[in-house]
């Protein structure tokens, strides 16, 4: 198990990195448009997903929800599972598709790379090293090549990487098809978003979210909701699966609209709700939703990237304005930065690998989805 001390802040620095590493992702752009215009273009009738499980999934659907729009190449988003047990989505010899797992060893991603292998179609390995045994069954291999900070850490820096690995193959896939994408991952909005934006948003987290965490804990915190809608409700799954990892308290996600109909009804007054608003549309919604739960005496945090406000939050973190095809890119960061400075402030240790520190329930966990590694 890795250890760490307080000058070995491994999570703050995988932070903290991701826009240098995502520019040196960048420079291989080439090689990833080459393989997604050679592997990812559908034949005829043909369709593209993308599948995973876990931080996978979160990237397909954030990535399928703004694809089109800005690729003009529509990608389907899906799990594992659903891709592997699905009748309606049965794959055929026209289908292509990205099969994402940073170790490879994922035992439903594996077997759902091999379905669209049996019906003909092709699929590429998107990972960090070789892929194991999903990237030897693929077509081509994807590799983030993104160094460890500390072992642990795969759903940090690794996670915006896969964001933009899945951009590259998918333009590379689309100029090939002839179509005609509205923005460029070799673009001046990448650009910025890599040497400026990112970087800023880091600083302006680390400058207001210790302040409002140590807030909201001094308070009591019986429990942290995140709430999107399109592109940003994968993202508020991906940063609730961060929180639940280092906060010492029950962690949900849903869309800003089936909260309000269902699960509302279960939360508490002691709980945080983040609210993620990337465009101008999710902005208005979060809006109502905030003035709502004030009145029932719950505390909102609004991560805010369209440049409009959400009024009546009880916080507001107001990053750079940012285009909506790249929110899936730089929203991550700051739900990060969340769970990093909730953990400190609370006394937690987010520097230590959590899964390996229960030996219990580490097997528990490969016994649920990698069973393979236990051979």
């Amino acid at each position: 198990m890795s250890t760490t001390t307080k000058d070995q802040p491994h999570m703050l620095v995988d932070i903290l990195r991701q826009g240098e590493a995502l520019a040196q992702l960048l420079d291989r752009y080439d090689s990833f448009a080459a393989i997604g215009a050679e592997h990812l273009t559908p034949g005829p009738g043909g369709k593209l997903a993308a599948f995973g499980c876990g931080d996978g999934w979160f990237a397909a659907r954030a990535v399928g929800a703004v694809s089109a729009a800005a690729f003009d190449l529509a990608v389907e988003g899906v799990t594992s599972l659903d891709y592997l047990l699905s009748e309606s989505r049965n794959p055929g010899p026209e289908d292509r598709a990205v099969a994402i797992s940073m170790s490879g060893t994922v035992d439903r991603t594996i077997a759902a790379a091999q379905r669209i292998k049996t019906a003909g179609g092709r699929h590429v390995a998107l990972t960090n090293e070789d892929g194991a045994a999903m990237g030897a069954a693929a077509n081509a291999v994807a590799s983030l090549k993104i160094d460890d900070i500390a072992p642990f850490l795969t759903g940090t820096t690794r996670y915006s990487g896969t964001i933009l690995g899945m951009m590259m193959l998918i333009e590379g896939a689309a100029r090939a098809a002839g179509r005609s994408p509205k923005v460029s991952c070799r673009g001046l909005e990448m650009a910025a978003l890599l040497t400026r934006t990112i970087p800023e948003s880091l600083e302006i987290c680390q400058e207001t979210l210790p302040t409002i965490c140590a807030e909201v804990l001094g308070q009591g915190l019986g429990g942290v909701r995140v709430l999107g809608a399109g592109c940003d409700w994968a993202t508020a799954d991906y940063g609730a699966a961060k929180l639940v990892k280092v906060v010492q308290a029950p962690v949900w996600a849903s869309e800003i609209e089936e909260f309000a109909h269902s699960l509302f009804w279960s939360s508490r007054k002691d709980e945080f709700v983040v609210l993620i608003a990337s465009t101008p549309e999710v902005a208005k919604l979060a809006s109502n939703t905030a003035g709502a739960l004030a009145h029932a005496g719950m505390r909102t945090l609004a991560i805010e990237t369209s440049g409009h406000a959400v009024e009546g939050a009880t916080y507001r973190v107001s990053l750079p304005v940012t285009p909506a095809w790249l929110a899936p890119l730089l929203v991550p960061a700051p739900l990060q930065m969340l769970s990093y400075a909730l953990a400190v402030e609370s006394g937690f240790d987010p520097n230590v690998s959590q899964d390996k520190a229960d030996p219990g329930r580490f097997l528990a966990a490969q016994l649920l989805s990698r069973r393979c590694e236990l051979v």
